[in-house]
Parts: structure tokens; C-alpha cells; sequence
């Protein structure tokens, strides 16, 4: 298979990102809408905030509201801060499966969108193993992730403080912190004391933290490239939390040519089937961090053979810089 290793940086008109954004995002909400409503599963993870900001629209406490009451996705308590809560109140007024559908569509229309500024190659996203567990699953990694490079979605971030963190360490703009400041300071406004309830649930949720594990240490490798975002994301991404398999949509935003992209795609999968094959999941951390790991390092390499420049990565533009 013959894929170029150039950097995909062709001109796409902004009606062209608008058109293709819009497929993107309907045809996600589409297959969403559909998971949804043949599985029986309301919004699925994304019914947690959907009932939070519904009973914070009731004038209620959310944490005390959102409590396991029966099958998933009634099973578990809030694990979103207040907010990520606000973030989410448009969709509260809408039918469960309806909220999650748009919300999904939306979110992915957005993520291609903001991809497509900086090349096709990012398009490959949406084919991974991440973001498809995402899609069926409802969940908010490509809407974070479009954040990273939309600044005015900055309040998303909010949402998974974990997640959010990794991207500011990378692709903070003045704009991603004046809205996050305003956010956070508008849900203290509105209830002082909701950190108090949130933390009292977290010790509740299990994550996994990729530096912590056996192979981790590797991705401090990463640290010869600091100076560039992509080395930050990925190196903050390796310390923060983190749940399978959706959360790791946002090392897409490593790649810049379609062969880095491919590959990392590819091995997203190859991850999930040794998962189903070993019975663990965990197994799809190295299967998507270490190749990612891998992009920067060769790029570093193949930038010193070329100019002795290891540091000049292409560095995607952000819009709003």
C-alpha cells in the first residue's frame, strides 16, 4: 500500500471544511440516533450529564439526583463537574435519544471541521478504534478534542477536566482560558459549593493512567520534543486518568501525513482485537501510545537527517491564535 508521508496541507476552501463537516456529522448523528434507539440505552454515557443539567435546570442538586436506579445507563452517579453540567444544558430539554444523537453529530461535525483546517489526514479519526468506541458510546472525547482546535469550544474541556488539561498543556490559547475562566467562575456563581458533591463521587470512578503502567516510562521519551504541542499533548495525555477506549481520540491530533495517521489507526485496532483476544483491554494504551510516541520520535530523526533540525515539527496552526 503506497501512502505519502507528506504533510496532507492542500488548500480546502472553507465552504469545502463547511460541506464535509456537515456530512460528517450528520451521517455520526445518523448511525448514533440508531445505536441509541436499537440498543434501548437512552444517550447511553452521555445520559449522566444529560440528567444532571435536567435536574439543575429543576432547581435540584445533580449530584444527589444523578444515582444508580437501575440498568446502565441508570447505574452509576455523576462523575461531571458543574461546568461540564452547563456545558451540556441545550440538549437538556430534549428526548434522551434525540440529545444524544445531535449531541454526537454535532461534536463530530465539529471535530472534522477543525481537523480539515490543517489537512485530510486528520480525517482518519473517524475510522479509528477511539472514536468509534466514542460514537457508540455517546461520549464527549471528539468534542474535546475539536476544542484543541476551535478555541471557542474552550468550555467543552470543562467537561473532563482530565482530558482538558491534556490539551491546554498543547494547544492553550488566550481564548481557551478567558472562556474557561468564565465558565468556572459562572458555575460558582451559581452553586459555591458543587466541588464539595463532585469530588465525593470521584473516588467512585475507575480510570486508567498510562504512565503508570509497565510500558509507561517510554512516553517520557516525548520530553526530547517538548517544545512542541504535539510532545506536550501526549506526554500530558500519558499523566492524566483516563478511561477505554474513547478517551485517547486526541493523540489523532499527533499525526500530519496520511501514512502517521494510517498507521496509528491501524494499530487502534490492533489493539482492540489483542484486547477481545487476552480478555484486556488495557492492551489498546500501548497499542495507541506507543505508535503515537513513535510518529514524533521518527519525525525528530528524519528532521535531523534532513536539516539538523529536530524541534521544527509541523506544527498545525489553531485557529484563533
Amino acid at each position: 500500500m503506497s501512502l505519502s508521508n507528506a504533510p496532507s496541507t492542500g488548500t480546502i476552501s472553507r465552504r469545502q471544511r463547511f460541506i464535509i463537516a456537515l456530512l460528517v456529522g450528520v451521517l455520526a448523528g445518523v448511525v448514533c440516533g440508531l445505536r441509541l434507539h436499537l440498543g434501548g440505552v437512552a444517550a447511553a454515557d452521555f445520559t449522566f450529564p444529560w440528567r444532571g443539567a435536567r435536574a439543575l435546570l429543576a432547581g435540584e442538586n445533580p449530584y444527589m439526583t444523578v444515582q444508580p436506579t437501575g440498568p446502565y445507563p441508570y447505574n452509576d452517579g455523576l462523575y461531571y463537574p458543574l461546568p461540564g453540567l452547563l456545558v451540556t444544558i441545550p440538549f437538556a430539554p430534549l428526548p434522551a435519544v434525540l440529545a444524544g444523537a445531535l449531541f454526537l453529530g454535532l461534536s463530530s461535525g465539529l471535530l472534522a471541521y477543525g481537523l480539515l483546517a490543517h489537512g485530510r489526514h486528520g480525517l482518519l479519526v473517524f475510522a479509528s478504534a477511539p472514536y468509534l468506541y466514542a460514537l457508540v458510546t455517546c461520549q464527549w472525547a471528539p468534542l474535546i478534542t475539536a476544542a484543541a482546535l476551535l478555541p471557542n469550544l474552550a468550555p467543552a474541556l470543562l467537561v473532563k477536566p482530565n482530558l482538558g488539561l491534556a490539551i491546554l498543556a498543547g494547544y492553550a490559547t488566550r481564548r481557551h482560558l478567558i472562556l474557561c475562566a468564565l465558565f468556572v467562575l459562572l458555575s460558582f456563581a451559581l452553586w459555591p459549593n458543587w466541588p464539595r458533591d463532585w469530588l465525593a463521587e470521584l473516588p467512585n470512578h475507575f480510570n486508567y493512567t498510562p504512565l503508570l503502567s509497565w510500558w509507561g516510562p517510554l512516553l517520557l521519551l516525548a520530553l526530547w520534543r517538548w517544545r512542541d504541542k504535539q510532545a506536550r499533548l501526549l506526554l500530558a495525555m500519558a499523566l492524566v486518568p483516563q478511561r477505554l477506549i474513547y478517551d485517547q481520540v486526541a493523540l489523532w491530533l499527533v499525526p500530519t501525513t496520511f501514512r502517521q495517521a494510517f498507521w496509528l489507526t491501524a494499530a487502534s485496532w490492533v489493539g482492540v482485537m489483542l484486547g477481545l483476544l487476552f480478555n484486556n483491554g488495557q492492551l489498546v494504551l500501548p497499542a495507541v501510545y506507543l505508535p503515537t510516541l513513535a510518529i514524533l520520535l521518527l519525525e525528530s530523526i528524519r528532521r535531523l537527517r534532513n536539516d539538523g533540525t529536530a524541534f521544527a515539527y509541523n506544527t498545525p496552526r489553531q485557529d484563533g491564535e
